[in-house]
């Protein structure tokens, strides 16, 4: 039996939903600034969960798809190194578009090797089905990313584990309030996360989760065994959002 520590008692916080520069046009903030900033809220780690989709891949440097994928998983490297460098834990997440009739649809992944990605076919060429058939069978966690935004596609709810109950981007309408009963009638786990993109974004959410918690194997156990607690900043999402709807309209 494990003997508890103070760590294990002891909780962090960490950011479920982030992007770093250098892996799409949408992130624009280097590697150095995110861990500054997350830092300075207080959290102990962050998943970076940079998109994986065709049309940032196929701006990636390289001519064949290993060379694509070599240097996505370097932007990641070095968030890590960034990361260590700071004392705050990293762990390595990835948000893969899928194939649907229209609009998009994301799902954040959690607990896999690299291999995950070299040895499959392009996973944003997949279904959610099918996506999540390889997921599952990996021991791969998969949830939906901002399931309510406009022009998403709400996936089907077998083929998740889990979905974004709370998302905390302002620049969008995430509808939170409808993705929470969409986990709660459909029995999924319940995920939140900042999703930052931006300096200077407002950091709203996230999970509080054990200080012993060091890789995603953990991470993902701790997820699914419920000991995980959300970070939901709802009202300050609502007003950063309706600030940033008023200057909209002023320009």
């Amino acid at each position: 039996m494990k003997v508890q520590t103070e760590a294990d008692r002891k909780t962090v916080k960490i950011e479920t939903h982030c992007h770093s520069a250098g892996s799409s046009d949408c992130a624009t903030t280097a590697a150095e600034r995110i861990v500054s900033v997350y830092k300075t809220h207080g959290y102990g780690g962050l998943v970076l969960t940079n998109h994986y989709c065709a049309k940032h891949f196929d701006k990636y440097p390289g001519s064949t798809r290993r060379e694509k994928l070599d240097y996505y998983f370097s932007v990641a490297e070095h968030m890590r190194r960034c990361c260590n460098d700071a004392g705050l834990k990293f762990f390595l997440g990835a948000e893969v578009c899928v194939k649907v009739p229209e609009g998009y649809a994301e799902y954040i992944l959690y607990d896999f090797d690299k291999s995950f990605f070299y040895d499959n076919p392009p996973l944003y060429e997949l279904t959610q089905r099918e996506l999540f058939a390889l997921a599952d069978g990996a021991g791969v966690f998969m949830y939906q990313a901002h399931p309510f935004r406009d022009e998403v596609y709400l996936g089907d709810p077998r083929f998740m584990h889990g979905a974004e109950a709370f998302n905390g981007h302002f620049h969008h309408a995430n509808r939170n309030d409808k993705a929470t009963r969409f986990c709660k009638d459909n029995s999924l786990i319940q995920m939140s996360g900042t999703d930052y993109h931006h300096f200077g974004q407002p950091v709203t959410g996230g999970l509080l989760v054990p200080g012993d918690i060091e890789d995603e194997h953990a991470l993902k156990e701790c997820i699914l065994s419920g000991g995980a607690r959300l970070i939901r900043r709802q009202k300050l999402y609502e007003k950063v959002r309706e600030k940033y709807l008023t200057e909209s309209k002023k320009c």
